[in-house]
């Protein structure tokens, strides 16, 4: 959406206080735990852009609170699993002889939108330690959150995701995307007994050396995730919020991933 029409369909812009009223209007509040997904698109004008929803959403939830957002890196994966582009077989090695290593510290999102991007290079906010699927947070319970994130299964119980799913009532805030960009759903494929495992592949320093480290991992797949959104409201209660005019959506985190779960596991997939 360009900016004209944003600006044209604002009647006044969201500053950060508006932002912090329509965040608590729909059901933020300090202390809460929550994973943010977001496009900037889809909102209305807001004054200072990414920084002031993030600063916003701070003042809402607090230190006491906890605030987490995908921090991926998929232009890191394997180059044979490439499919938007694929690239040519005869460039695999060479690009897994000379891709970048993951640097926590350094490396960019790939794809998280530009929120997600300024949130991540903020200097007090941490990063988990996986070369694709690293999360960021801030707040009171972000080190608990992000610590020993395993390289395989790096959206399963040893997680950032599975820590989240520990945390008693762990909200999932999707503000301006709908649930095709619902991170936490990989959780469920993670818990589902019909999604396959595969081997992925990483490029990894060890003891100063650039290793190819192959791991295990679930067959992570979102083509489902939207309708597993839709069925679940039509069970459990429409969850459409309007944030800043973003059209978004509040989930408890463990009742759409539990849900979640046993529609992968008696569903066709």
């Amino acid at each position: 959406m360009g900016e004209k029409l944003t600006i044209w369909r604002t009647e006044k812009p969201y500053t950060k206080s508006r932002l912090i009223n329509e965040l608590k209007k729909a059901g933020l509040k300090e202390g809460d735990t929550i994973i943010f997904h977001a496009s900037m698109s889809q909102a209305g004008w807001i004054c200072g852009g990414a920084i002031t929803v993030i600063d916003a959403l701070q003042s809402v939830v607090t230190k006491n609170g906890t605030i987490v957002m995908p921090a991926q890196t998929g232009g890191l994966t394997d180059p044979e699993n490439w499919e938007n582009p694929p690239v040519p077989k005869a460039w695999w090695e060479e690009i897994r002889a000379t891709m970048p290593i993951f640097d926590k510290e350094r490396t960019p999102s790939y794809k998280m939108g530009v929120i997600a991007e300024t949130f991540r290079a903020l200097p007090d906010v941490c990063r988990s330690n996986h070369p694709f699927y690293s999360f960021t947070a801030w707040g009171k319970k972000a080190e608990e959150i992000l610590q020993d994130h395993s390289l395989e299964h790096g959206f399963g119980e040893n997680s950032p995701l599975g820590k989240l799913y520990q945390i008693k009532d762990s909200q999932i805030v999707l503000f301006g995307v709908d649930n095709d960009s619902n991170t936490s759903l990989h959780l469920a494929e993670e818990r589902s007994t019909k999604v396959k495992n595969k081997l992925g592949k990483a490029a990894l320093l060890k003891d100063g050396k650039r290793v190819i480290q192959t791991f295990e991992e679930k067959e992570y797949n979102s083509e489902l995730f939207l309708k597993i959104g839709e069925t679940f409201e039509q069970e459990k209660g429409n969850h459409k919020k309007e944030i800043a005019l973003a059209p978004s959506k509040i989930f408890n985190l463990k009742e759409i991933i539990d849900f979640a779960e046993n529609y992968l596991n008696t569903n066709e997939t």
